[in-house]
């Protein structure tokens, strides 16, 4: 009996240090005792069965292990390519920053301690994976790619990030099995803003903007990535900050969410809200599996969203405003779209519709009875389900628009007929006062505008027609549009957010006739 327990014991352990050896790689570093990085005695390597004490200290390109007995001072210039593991101290002297070069990993697999101040390059990476109840200092740095995978998380942590960019991704893998991560935290009637270039990318556990119920606190984040939600809880705002403000805005960018919960514990309406303010197409794709407790969405003058065949629900709130436009592939239109919807919903008058599905749809009466422009492009037909007033293009892309119920083109109204039809056709006089004659350019409006403007021309014929915006310098600024337009009065929209205050011209050739309008832009 004696033996055979021996035998347990003796197998036990040689799985315990088979798996031990497993988890290292010939050439891999970790402490040996306390001090200065550059000094060797610090430092053991991996030659493929045991530790060995070596002559040099490593170079940055191996996986090193800091272990939880030791601290390391970093006393010279170090290019981490690898992966750094700090499971104790590892901290810079003499005004020495730690580099985290392309391809470089800080993994901080302990609780509490310090996260190292680095300077973090393009395609190096923040992981988090052993923190559990208290979040590390200096966490508050630019990062390129920042990655939570923290199992066994206890508590609810921020990264108190404020004016900090992550130049890459965001990557939530899990947060444990109740607790979340938030991107930052404010006192009281505090600001905090975090600009994030990359994707956030959702996978398990749960995040959040912030988690405060201090009141007045205002919160921004600035994103020009996707947001792609597969799993766990994303949700805008996870604090009640009483009075305060939380807005992410996609300025780039496409949100997609599936097998997901989001809510909103900021009980304003309209106090937290994802807006989409690209001055483009973007899209909302709402998938199977989710759980929309409040997913609130606001759609900026200019900008498309493309809700597809996506239903939203809950008790957020649902803005359009006036220079938007909706899309919606949904045999119910508008109205099935927001049909499990309980918070308020805003469509301003002025705001644009189109209908892009497979199948015939309805516009339905939740549509504005005054609209800029009505898109049909579906080739099962779109019928129109209330008396609607239409101030700018009718586009008849693609599909019969059935009519019946009849429309009425406001004093700027137009009808582009794109390879799409009327049900019933309007009258000769009508329909000729929807081409021009000639060749026009219309001066912007409003002019001078702050930061958007609409531009307005005409076309006798079918033409390839690109619109260009210069500064004075005859430097070109933007292209606007380059591509074929029908016959008919065309608008296209401007969108100088990111431009000087000053004079612009707008430049439009179709064929081989050019135009062009003086803009002024005064924020």
């Amino acid at each position: 009996m004696k033996k055979t327990v021996t035998m347990m014991l003796a197998f036990t352990f040689m799985l315990i240090l088979s798996s031990s050896l497993l988890a290292q790689s010939v050439g891999d570093y970790r402490t040996r005792a306390s001090g200065n990085w550059s000094v060797a005695q610090n430092w053991q390597r991996f030659n493929g069965s045991t530790w060995a004490n070596v002559a040099t200290p490593p170079s940055g390109s191996e996986t090193i292990t800091i272990l939880s007995t030791d601290s390391i001072f970093v006393n010279a210039p170090v290019s981490i390519t690898g992966t750094l593991i700090n499971q104790g101290i590892v901290e810079p002297v003499d005004s020495l920053t730690i580099t985290f070069a392309n391809g470089g990993t800080y993994q901080h697999d302990r609780d509490g301690g310090s996260i190292p101040q680095s300077i973090w390059a393009e395609g190096s990476t923040l992981l988090l994976t052993g923190v559990t109840t208290t979040a590390p200092n200096d966490r508050d740095q630019d990062y390129y790619n920042l990655t939570f995978n923290t199992p066994g998380l206890l508590s609810n942590l921020n990264m108190n990030l404020n004016g900090n960019t992550i130049g890459g991704n965001v990557r939530i893998i899990t947060t444990g099995t109740t607790n979340r991560w938030y991107l930052t935290t404010a006192l009281a009637t505090d600001t905090a803003i975090v600009t994030i270039m990359g994707n956030v990318l959702v996978e398990a556990g749960q995040f959040s903007v912030q988690g405060t119920s201090n009141a007045q606190t205002v919160f921004e984040v600035h994103h020009y990535g996707n947001i792609v939600v597969t799993g766990g809880n994303f949700s805008i705002a996870r604090g009640s900050q009483a009075g305060g403000k939380t807005t992410w805005y996609l300025h780039e960018g496409n949100f997609s969410m599936s097998n997901a919960t989001t809510q909103n514990s900021n009980a304003t309406p309209g106090g937290a809200k994802f807006v989409f303010a690209k001055a483009g197409t973007q899209t909302l794709t709402l998938g199977t599996g989710n759980t929309l407790t409040a997913l609130p969405i606001e759609v900026s003058s200019g900008t498309t969203l493309d809700m597809g065949a996506g239903v939203l629900a809950g008790s957020g709130t649902f803005t359009v405003h006036e220079g938007a436009t909706l899309l919606t592939a949904l045999p119910g239109g508008v109205a099935e779209m927001l049909s499990a919807v309980t918070g308020v919903v805003t469509l301003a008058e002025g705001s644009s519709y189109g209908f892009n599905g497979a199948a015939a749809q309805v516009t339905s009466a939740r549509m504005p009875t005054t609209v800029t422009d009505l898109i049909i492009n579906n080739a099962a037909g779109v019928m129109l389900s209330q008396a609607t007033t239409i101030n700018g293009v009718l586009r008849l892309v693609n599909g019969e628009f059935d009519n019946t119920i009849p429309f009425t083109l406001g004093p700027n109204g137009s009808i582009s007929f794109e390879g799409g039809s009327l049900k019933v056709p309007v009258s000769v006089a009508e329909r000729q006062q929807d081409v021009p004659v000639s060749f026009f350019i219309e001066q912007n409006y409003p002019n001078p505008f702050n930061p958007s403007t609409t531009i307005r021309f005409g076309l006798p014929s079918a033409s390839r027609v690109t619109v260009e915006v210069f500064n004075t310098l005859g430097q070109k600024v933007a292209t606007l549009f380059d591509g074929r337009k029908a016959a008919g009065v065309h608008n296209v929209q401007f969108d100088a957010a990111h431009l000087s205050n000053g004079v612009y011209l707008c430049r439009i050739q179709a064929g081989e006739i050019v135009g062009m309008k003086r803009m002024v832009l005064m924020k």
